[in-house]
């Protein structure tokens, strides 16, 4: 799921989960698992299950934790979880004891890094960011977007333009528009047009209002404000 987020991969992913939980298969992996699943269906606006709501997925992480005190997964659901019901500084230490309890995880590393960009933190967030993607062979999607923002609110264009490469297959609206503002930053006119086009053709509600999307994704005011500013520049007029 987190690979291609597509609501019938979450589905199978947190049935899956659900289906472990009610075999009474005791593991804080499971319900981390859990809580961050049901966050993402609050997120999303998924249709199942019935009534999802954030004090459940606030009981799944406490529940991990519980489990299992020293584990930096059973942590980052619960980081995950308060950064969506809660203060975001709390939400950082959680993450942040995640990424202590193993440096060596690279998914931690991710986790940490992205969270200390969507705090403002570009400095801090964005090395180590970097250094998870560099070092893994694969990874999710969210970690090149993630090094995108870090690099692109740093005023790094070239970096953010490497970072925004392996999301050329996708064709997610948000994906797109940083394929775009990298474009439009760089002064590459045709590709910037094309990317443009592909923006509109898609009819989507991020196309429709950006700003609404980023705020809803909790991104930090400084960083909306420049990015609706660039695609606004860059001609999508759902962004004025």
């Amino acid at each position: 799921f987190y690979r291609d987020q597509q609501a019938s991969a979450h589905r199978t992913a947190y049935e899956c989960f659900e289906g472990l939980r009610s075999a009474r298969v005791s593991s804080a992996l499971i319900d981390a698992e859990l809580a961050a699943l049901h966050m993402q269906i609050i997120v999303n606006r998924y249709d199942y299950p019935k009534q999802p709501s954030e004090q459940q997925a606030l009981d799944y992480a406490r529940h991990a934790v519980q489990l299992a005190p020293g584990s930096p997964s059973a942590h980052r659901s619960m980081g995950y979880v308060l950064s969506r019901t809660a203060n975001l500084q709390e939400a950082l230490r959680w993450t942040r004891k995640a990424y202590e309890l193993n440096e060596f995880d690279l998914s931690m590393a991710a986790s940490y890094g992205y969270a200390l960009i969507f705090a403002d933190d570009y400095a801090e967030g964005t090395p180590i960011l970097h250094r998870a993607v560099m070092a893994a062979s694969a990874h999710p999607t969210w970690w090149d977007y993630g090094l995108f923002l870090g690099r692109f609110m740093l005023g790094e264009m070239e970096a953010a333009s490497s970072a925004v490469s392996p999301l050329a297959s996708s064709d997610r609206a948000h994906y797109v528009a940083a394929r775009l503002i990298v474009a439009y930053e760089l002064g590459e006119k045709e590709k910037s047009a094309a990317l443009l086009a592909q923006l509109r053709a898609g009819n989507s509600p991020f196309a429709a209002n950006p700003e609404a999307f980023f705020r809803k994704g909790n991104y930090p005011a400084s960083m909306t404000g420049r990015l609706v500013e660039i695609l606004r520049a860059a001609g999508l007029m759902g962004a004025s």
